[in-house]
């Protein structure tokens, strides 16, 4: 005898959030709704992928799934009522007890080999709303009446001081210590596209897999990981909403963030592409740190993409956007802020069909969250040098800080490329003089005029990690 459908759909449930009563924005309120209202959709592939992700939002999105037990959609109602097993909240008992009168059942389509007809994958009323209310409320109550009155009876009885089960939580991994440098950065993160649902088949994979769900949907995981680690994060966009590149760069700009990463995932006409590539803004020399965050990213987060080491050779992944655009690049990076470095991740390729299969698994999308957390981890560890402006009073003094003293490592004399170190006042290059053993670096005062100016130095550290591009500014 084959399993049911509502006991796999049980066993396949991720964990509820515990930090999901928190007020949430009106972008995500959207979010849920859609899908909610995708649990309607006759596709398996489209409705089942609703449910499974809904368990993200937990308790947050116990009210639009209550009202999607009134749907007109059969098919809403039945997974609404696996969504309520899922998220243990009392809010849900009196809807699921009003749902025990409801026969309907789950309609659910699937191709003919030829892929010319669609035929049901169950014999309706196979898989009723009343049988999944009944399993919900028994999971959430961990009671058994075999009848709608007996449900009433017991609520209206005990409703009042009925305590719901805390929620499972869904633990990550263990962080890595060297986590702990991402402590007070403040990070944005781009995922990217959104606005497109309601273009038929945009940037979609064989099973209907949009990438601006995929997205969002790993950039989140990446968040929850980053905010875990102590980081700040801000977040382009919160549902499916369209940004313009421009104004995903003046995000970054206005929350005035240390770096900016844009996720994404690819598509080629090869159908076996999986690699993962990531992008920094036309050359090496444009913006140093860009490279790094780029390079840190792709190396981890390559791991979990290509298997083959032949393959991962050859792929290297590490790439400009040049390439694509020759002389401007991506727009979400050629318009970010000088200061801020940035860099856009491919994942992998939504255009592969085994791929695609497994990018609807959230198991895999936590796999990318967490590799691309340590590619972040592998760049914030290895330091980021700096230099801190300490007389401007004759000669300009600046004091050189590797990156490295805050770890906690034995970092006298300056861990730094002497050779390599640049110093440009108002965007000029002008000569300085670098002291290894005091980590001092001086610029003649006969070089700075009366007036307000900026500062900017480049310093590579000794694990290949260059300064941010911050301005430091003063008056003389």
């Amino acid at each position: 005898m084959r399993p049911t459908i509502a006991l796999l759909l049980l066993l396949a449930a991720p964990l509820a959030r515990a930090d999901d009563t928190a007020a949430i924005s009106t972008a995500v309120q959207g979010d849920i709704a859609r899908h909610v209202h995708d649990l309607g959709s006759r596709n398996g592939w489209v409705s089942l992928d609703a449910l499974d992700y809904l368990s993200y939002f937990g308790r947050a999105a116990v009210p639009a799934l209550v009202d999607g037990l009134a749907s007109p959609s059969s098919n809403a109602r039945v997974l609404a009522c696996v969504a309520l097993a899922r998220i243990p909240d009392a809010r849900s008992i009196p809807a699921l007890v009003s749902a025990l009168d409801d026969k309907a059942g789950l309609e659910l389509n699937v191709l003919s080999d030829d892929g010319e007809t669609l035929h049901p994958v169950y014999d309706p009323p196979e898989h009723s709303v009343k049988q999944q209310a009944q399993i919900a409320l028994q999971t959430i109550t961990g009671k058994r009446y075999p009848k709608k009155e007996d449900w009433e009876a017991w609520w209206a009885k005990e409703g009042t001081g009925f305590l719901v089960p805390a929620p499972r939580v869904r633990e990550w991994p263990k962080l890595p210590s060297q986590a702990r440098w991402l402590k007070g950065v403040k990070i944005c993160l781009d995922p990217g596209h959104g606005g497109d649902r309601g273009k038929q088949g945009f940037k979609r994979g064989l099973t209907y897999l949009s990438e601006a769900d995929l997205n969002l949907r790993v950039a989140r995981y990446l968040r929850d990981l980053l905010v875990k680690a102590g980081a700040t994060i801000v977040m382009t966009r919160e549902g499916d909403q369209d940004v313009d590149l421009k104004e995903r760069c003046r995000i970054a700009g206005r929350n005035e963030v240390d770096f900016f990463l844009s996720v994404h995932h690819n598509w080629s006409p090869v159908f076996d592409r999986v690699e993962t590539t990531t992008w920094y803004h036309l050359t090496p020399d444009h913006q140093p740190a860009s490279l790094d965050l780029a390079r840190a990213v792709q190396e981890e987060v390559a791991k979990v993409t290509v298997e083959d080491s032949e393959e991962s050779a050859r792929a290297a992944g590490l790439r400009s956007d040049g390439l694509m655009y020759e002389k401007a690049g991506f727009g979400v990076l050629r318009d970010l802020p000088p200061e801020i470095p940035g860099a856009l991740c491919e994942v992998t390729y939504y255009s592969s069909f085994s791929m695609e299969r497994k990018l609807r698994d959230l198991e895999f999308n936590r796999t990318e969250a967490w590799a691309l957390f340590l590619g972040l981890v592998r760049y914030m560890a290895a330091g980021i040098p700096r230099a801190e402006l300490v007389s401007s009073k004759d000669d300009l003094v600046l004091q050189v800080k590797d990156g490295l003293e805050e770890h906690g490592e034995w970092s006298k004399p300056w861990k730094v490329f002497s050779e390599h170190t640049l110093v440009k006042l108002d965007g000029k290059v002008v000569s300085h003089d670098y002291d290894p053993t005091t980590g001092k670096i001086r610029v003649a005062g006969s070089q700075v005029a009366s007036g307000e100016h900026q500062l900017e130095v480049v310093l590579v550290n000794l694990n290949g990690n260059h300064s941010w591009p911050k301005r430091i500014r003063f008056s003389r």
